[in-house]
């Protein structure tokens, strides 16, 4: 008698109470996957004698009721969790694989949008705000050609490399959006202490001294190298203290304009930038530490909820920080200061924001432009970095989950209760290092009582006032409604 194997799969259509055998491929349309071990059996679905399903051999070991069961839970999470699950599968939203998604999913739903609310009004704001900062697409493209922008320019360009930063290479195309270019030196080396020193060094190195009176700003003490083997590395840009050189912020700006007037390039200079003629572009010359700086580094184990992704956080480690030639406003004696920049860092977050983030943003900056500073007693106090360093702490408090179109004035609302409560205390911290209060030399207990009132009414006005004060011409959609 030949028996069969009993690691070999039964094959034959039989049928069991009158029913004929049906895998759970065939039952839900799944796609077959290989099995790396060996089965006694295919998974079977027959009819119980009460009249019920049930499936036998089954790998997960689940009736027909427990897998629906399983799987509607599954769909529940994924509807949910939809913003997590993004972050997780493109912490970087301004890769090309993102980008595919998105046409992908717009392809699908032959639209370029997506309204669930049933705010009439809600809807309404988001749709102007969409024709402003263009659809998501068109934003992550502008974010997209400007890191190619880039990357092309540094494969040419040795001695220095481009960074750019503000709105545009954050995707942002509002009216009145400018660009900041910034330009690191590659031939300075900025190191966190000594022992960063490598033995035979030739080029040019600085230390980072942390001023604990000022948190942001830092000394650069002269370690290694020679003078006047650069352009902008000559004696005059170095402060001789008793006790070593520390590279000056005044001496080096001074060589930079120096050198634009050589060159004979007609661009105004204000503070450590220079700009075109049309105040559209700044250019900052700055240096670059591969070290993440002590004083931040408090920032990296902190308490968060779901956002910034973590793949974005060690790439903000791992990239370091810029230092930029102008010191705190407070003092006057702040030649040997140097400003810590996270401009790197910041325009990774911005580019890990979803859609709902980047619409608050351009919300608040709109606002702040079209509202705020149309009000002359508080004009120029407050500014769009401010703006979003509050959507940087809203953002990673709330649950990620909270940023969705349907809920966009909300998002916003949050943005400016946060703000309102930093000027209650004239307390603006810095993301990255909290003891940085950066609104100090602007906003204190003289100014901002009146800046209160004005932010206040903003959010107590709700979205048809705000609508009607940022799109004057539209304001016949409102009439309509009364």
């Amino acid at each position: 008698m030949i028996r069969r194997p009993r690691n070999i799969e039964i094959n034959d259509e039989k049928c069991v109470y009158g029913m004929r055998k049906t895998t759970c491929c065939e039952k839900y349309g799944l796609k077959r996957f290989p099995y790396p071990g060996t089965r006694r059996y295919k998974p079977l679905i027959y009819q119980s004698l009460d009249g019920g399903m049930i499936i036998s051999n089954d790998v997960f070991g689940l009736t027909i009721s427990q897998f629906e069961r399983e799987f509607r839970a599954c769909l529940e999470r994924r509807t949910t969790q939809e913003q997590w699950i993004l972050n997780l599968r493109y912490p970087d939203k301004s890769s090309n694989e993102y980008i595919e998604y998105l046409q992908t999913c717009t392809d699908q739903r032959n639209d370029n949008y997506c309204w669930s609310g049933n705010n009439l009004e809600d809807k309404k704001l988001y749709e102007h705000l969409l024709n402003i900062a263009g659809t998501e697409i068109d934003i992550r493209t502008r974010q997209r050609l400007c890191i190619i922008q880039n990357t092309i320019h540094n494969a040419t360009s040795p001695n220095s490399t481009k960074i750019s930063s503000g709105s545009l290479a954050e995707g942002l195309d509002l009216p009145g959006s400018d660009r900041d270019d910034m330009n690191v030196l590659n031939n300075i080396d900025v190191i966190q202490n000594t022992t960063n020193v490598k033995q035979h060094c030739q080029r040019t190195t600085l230390v980072m001294e942390t001023d604990f009176d000022h948190p942001g700003f830092t000394k650069l003490k002269l370690v290694t190298g020679e003078v006047n083997e650069s352009l902008l590395v000559q004696d005059a840009s170095f402060r001789d203290t008793s006790k070593c050189f520390y590279f000056s912020v005044t001496g080096f700006v001074d060589v930079i304009k120096h050198l634009l007037l050589d060159t004979n390039i007609d661009l105004p200079a204000h503070g450590p930038c220079v700009s075109d003629k049309g105040q559209t572009l700044d250019i900052a010359f700055c240096l670059r530490s591969k070290f993440f700086p002590y004083n931040a580094i408090p920032w990296v184990w902190r308490h968060r909820k779901q956002w910034p992704p973590n793949l974005v956080i060690d790439r903000i480690i791992s990239f370091g920080c810029l230092l930029v030639p102008i010191g705190p406003k407070t003092i006057s004696e702040n030649h040997l200061l140097w400003r810590l920049s996270f401009s790197v860092a910041e325009k990774l977050l911005v580019h890990s924001f979803n859609f709902t983030q980047l619409l608050c943003y351009s919300l608040l900056k709109l606002t702040l432009k079209r509202c705020v500073n149309k009000n002359d007693d508080v004009k120029d106090l407050l500014c769009s970095y401010f703006l979003k360093t509050a959507l940087f702490w809203v953002s990673e408090e709330e649950d990620i989950e909270i940023f969705r179109l349907s809920k966009l004035f909300y998002c916003f609302s949050l943005c400016l209760d946060k703000l309102i409560s930093w000027i209650d205390k004239c307390y603006c911290p810095n993301y990255f290092i909290p003891e940085h209060n950066m609104f100090l030399g602007k906003i204190d207990r003289r100014n901002n009582k009146i800046l209160l009132c004005v932010l206040d009414s903003i959010k107590c006005d709700g979205t048809s006032v705000l609508f009607k004060k940022l799109f004057p011409q539209n304001n016949s959609f409102y009439l309509s409604l009364d």
